[in-house]
């Protein structure tokens, strides 16, 4: 998901429970070693309110890039794949 403003734009990726996903993912991310724990899914979305108190903390925190990210500019990767199933889509 991509939000964007006049100031900022973020995008967020939502990360299953596998740690060869989350090592990945954490070289990439702006917020760095911030977890945000959300109580799950009803009925196929999350609770309004945790994404609206989600949305609020971001507003407010100062962003401080990680030392990795300004050190390695770049991004090579080997190989993607779309997991998605496609009737899903």
């Amino acid at each position: 998901v991509l939000f964007s403003g006049k100031k900022r734009r973020l995008t967020i990726i939502e990360c299953g429970c596998d740690i060869n996903t989350m090592i990945d993912l954490a070289k990439v991310a702006d917020l760095g070693a911030k977890l945000f724990y959300l109580s799950g899914m009803v009925h196929g979305e999350y609770q309004k309110q945790e994404i609206h108190n989600l949305g609020r903390f971001i507003s407010v925190m100062k962003f401080r890039p990680l030392t990795w990210q300004t050190s390695h500019p770049y991004v090579l990767a080997d190989r993607m794949e779309e997991l998605t199933n496609p009737e899903d889509v």
